[in-house]
């Protein structure tokens, strides 16, 4: 069976304590931590005293079940590999970073090499080719897409088979195969078959999202997170992921969650977490 995690991303505004207390606080036992470029989350980074951040999480009896490093450098992003060891997690995720080509050549093996050596996987998210900006909330930027990114189901299953390593793996969001109207069960099934399915966002999308228009927004926060009346049904996916027998992380997700007060924050996760405890019940 899949766990149920939480990602620290929609606490970005507050410190790791305050973040790993009001999930605690919900439930949760299992967050991925985010190691990203402003104005996403980065509440742990390299240099950071590795001491203090596991005294902090074992203070809420939580575990990191994954680190998320986007908009950053291959550089960057090698000191991220060594510092998700050192933190113990054993998966780390980023999304294509560049157009397809470049990245599949010189962007992404020596990361993935380099994490094999470290015991750590690479979960690349399936995102739009939409490059990424400190802005990227407000949309736009839909005129710089790449060439070919990993969007699509086919360009999901292309990039585990152009790097066929057990070290490099999927982490699959519902939203950007929703927008490219996919089915996210045959991309489940696919990965799961395979065993590159690393990880899944449990995250929904604004119903009136506009596809080559609206960029990188997905909509306000509050329609970001899976609720009864959201666009997707996420009993099916998650009855699929029991299903085909995954047990990785199933992570609570949103963005949109900028300038919000603390504990709206607490509250609108909580609504999406008890819908969605009530759909694993029904799984």
């Amino acid at each position: 069976m899949f766990r149920y995690t939480a990602e620290i991303l929609p606490y970005h505004d507050y410190s790791l304590d305050d973040a790993l207390r009001e999930l605690a606080g919900l439930g949760f036992t299992e967050v991925n931590l985010w190691s990203s470029a402003s104005p996403l989350a980065g509440h742990v980074n390299p240099g950071d005293d590795i001491g203090k951040i596991k005294a902090t999480l074992d203070r809420y009896g939580i575990r990191p079940c994954g680190l998320t490093m986007y908009g950053k450098t291959q550089a960057e992003m090698l000191e991220r590999i060594d510092f998700a060891a050192e933190l113990g997690v054993d998966t780390v995720v980023f999304d294509c970073e560049a157009n397809y080509a470049d990245f599949v050549a010189s962007f992404l093996p020596p990361l993935v090499e380099h994490a094999a050596r470290r015991g750590v996987r690479i979960a690349v998210e399936n995102h739009l080719t939409v490059p990424f900006s400190a802005d990227f909330e407000s949309g736009g930027n839909e005129d710089r897409r790449w060439d070919e990114g990993v969007d699509t189901f086919a360009q999901i299953r292309r990039l585990v088979t152009d790097i066929d390593h057990p070290n490099l793996g999927v982490c699959l969001a519902p939203p950007h195969l929703w927008v490219m109207g996919e089915t996210i069960s045959d991309a489940i099934t696919f990965l799961a078959e395979r065993k590159r399915l690393f990880y899944y966002y449990i995250w929904d999308i604004d119903r009136n999202y506009q596809h080559g228009v609206d960029g990188l927004n997905f909509g306000p926060g509050e329609l970001q997170l899976p609720r009864p009346d959201g666009t997707l049904d996420h009993r099916v996916p998650l009855s699929t992921l029991a299903r085909v027998g995954y047990s990785g992380p199933a992570s609570l997700k949103c963005h949109g969650t900028h300038g919000w007060p603390l504990d709206k924050v607490t509250a609108e996760l909580g609504k999406a977490d008890s819908y969605v405890r009530k759909c694993i019940a029904e799984v």
